[in-house]
């Protein structure tokens, strides 16, 4: 019989084969046929430093963990030591002590020791069984510890918090302007990965890119964008917004306000033209037409943004084409370095729950509001001026928009000032507000970079196919009339609907200042350009 110590190590003489071996007599107990001690493998440095590691990771996470679950707010700092850094420190642990079991065990076998760590019932040494019992409740709360653990780690990293305010500087832009979309309760990975498995590992394996990144500083600034690794609108958008289901007409009111002294309004009423599969007709029709009809579209974006596209072709249910491009481009699927993209939602949705809003237009919003008065002299172009100046931090345009708001009324209207601090104030609070909202000077993106395709006054959007420059080789071009998509039901100087003309026929677009023809052969953004805030 071999010799078992309290501890379960078991010594073999050396040249015996372990079985029924009797150590020869008058060994003293606890030694070996040389009288030394047996070797203890668990006293090897390298094993004790992992034992302690796994010992005081689990401590660590059982306090951590106990304060996570009774904590009323979302930390996704404490979430992630919590739930992925001390597991991993256990796991750490785990993997040294193994590594030191089996090197203590390696130099004991070149000294001629046998060493083997048995684990058996043995009723007869109750010492041995109380450690042996001991041992496997420890391995099981263990094992219990980790699979939650990583259920709580997978959680962790698919919550919202994590996603938005973990890298807080690199997703500052993203986070701040989903909390303020429609999208705001829909968690990240709904539309980031979606169901399945394959997109959620490639996430991952993106993430570990990004991590390193963002360690080691070397992300971009902006972001860049579109995400080319985003999966595909049908497999995400669609399992919540039904495209043969968004049909008919949809009223929309426009209110604007010119940059002269008295903010003077312009009120514009839409029918747009939305569309979708009509059950009434049994027809596609609108703007959706593009996306649940049998037919496809492709086309081809030669610049990131995918704002300059001088190909479409539209490929009919019938198997028959048609070919849209700028001849003075010439660029097709043939070209070098090209790619034939499919239109999507995407294309005119591109940001769903990250809008930036041009300073113009968040103006516009806040007059119509009242949060900003326009009782104050020339409010919509100082702001614009605010809003677009060029500021380093965020800090520096919250002290320099306030500042520089007080600063014109003192010069421009010393006598009124004092009569206007209060819509002054109010002003100021609200400007600051949509800059902190929709500007972020330190990772240099606003509505300058994060180009918004719906519509076509602050971008070209639907103008990056439906112009003049596209067109077949029998010289027909993609639709550019106004009431393709929408229709004016009523226009004019006013804040107030009733008081504005009005026919639902529909109007002839009147600009608000008188401009001739002009806004009928150019696109909106050739005058409102970002420069000037639009």
């Amino acid at each position: 019989m071999s010799d078992q110590t309290d501890d379960g190590i078991v010594e073999e003489p050396a040249g015996t084969d372990g079985m029924n071996q009797v150590p020869p007599t008058g060994a003293p107990p606890g030694k070996d046929a040389d009288g030394r001690s047996p070797t203890n493998i668990f006293t090897f440095p390298m094993t004790a430093i992992g034992g302690g590691m796994v010992l005081a990771g689990v401590v660590a996470f059982f306090v951590l963990m106990l304060i996570d679950l009774t904590s009323q707010t979302e930390n996704p700092y404490r979430a992630i030591v919590t739930w992925l850094a001390i597991p991993a420190v256990i796991t750490l642990g785990l993997v040294i002590a193994v590594i030191g079991i089996v090197v203590r065990s390696r130099m004991a076998r070149r000294r001629g020791e046998s060493i083997r760590f048995l684990l058996r019932i043995e009723p007869s040494n109750p010492r041995y069984m109380r450690n042996l019992w001991l041992f496997l409740g420890l391995a099981a709360v263990l094992i219990v510890l980790v699979a939650y653990g990583g259920i709580r780690a997978y959680e962790t990293t698919e919550s919202v918090a994590f996603c938005g305010e973990a890298c807080h500087e690199v997703m500052g832009p993203q986070n701040t302007t989903y909390l303020a979309s429609a999208h705001a309760r829909v968690p990240c990975t709904e539309c980031h990965i979606g169901p399945g498995r394959s997109f959620w590992v490639k996430s991952k394996l993106d993430g570990i890119r990004q991590v390193w990144k963002t360690m080691t500083n070397t992300f971009d600034r902006p972001i860049a964008t579109p995400v080319t690794s985003l999966r595909p609108a049908q497999e995400t958008c669609e399992h919540c917004h039904w495209p043969e289901q968004f049909y008919g007409q949809q009223l929309v009111n426009l209110s604007y306000y010119r940059s002269d002294e008295a903010n003077s309004p312009w009120t514009i009423s839409l029918l747009v033209n939305v569309g979708g599969g009509n059950p009434r007709t049994g027809t596609a029709e609108g703007i959706h037409w593009h996306m649940i009809t049998n037919n496809t579209i492709e086309y081809i974006a030669v610049d990131r943004d995918r704002q300059e596209i001088p190909w479409v072709r539209l490929n009919r249910e019938d198997g028959t084409q048609v070919v849209y491009a700028d001849p003075d481009a010439g660029i097709g699927p043939d070209s070098p370095g090209v790619e034939v993209r499919t239109f999507d939602c995407i294309d005119c949705h591109n940001r769903p729950s990250h809008t930036f809003e041009p300073p113009a237009t968040a103006i516009n919003l806040r007059i119509a509001q009242g949060s900003i008065s326009r009782d104050l002299p020339f409010i919509r172009r100082v702001g614009l001026d605010l809003l677009n100046a060029e500021y380093q931090t965020t800090p520096e345009a919250n002290e320099a928009i306030p500042a520089g708001l007080v600063a014109f009324y003192a010069a421009e209207y010393p006598d009124d000032v004092e009569a206007f601090r209060a819509d002054i104030d109010r002003a100021a609070e609200a400007l600051v507000k949509i800059y902190d909202g929709n500007f972020f000077p330190e990772m240099k993106t606003d509505y300058r970079v994060r180009v918004n395709n719906l519509s076509h006054f602050t971008n070209d959007g639907c103008f990056r196919c439906h112009n003049t420059d596209l067109v077949s080789d029998q010289g027909i071009g993609i639709g550019t009339a106004c009431d393709t998509c929408h229709s004016i039901v009523a226009q004019g100087p006013s804040e107030d609907v009733n008081e504005l003309q009005s026919d639902l026929g529909g109007l002839e677009f009147e600009h608000p200042v008188d401009i001739g023809g002009v806004w009928d052969r150019i696109k909106c953004t050739q005058c409102h350009t970002p420069a000037q805030g639009y």
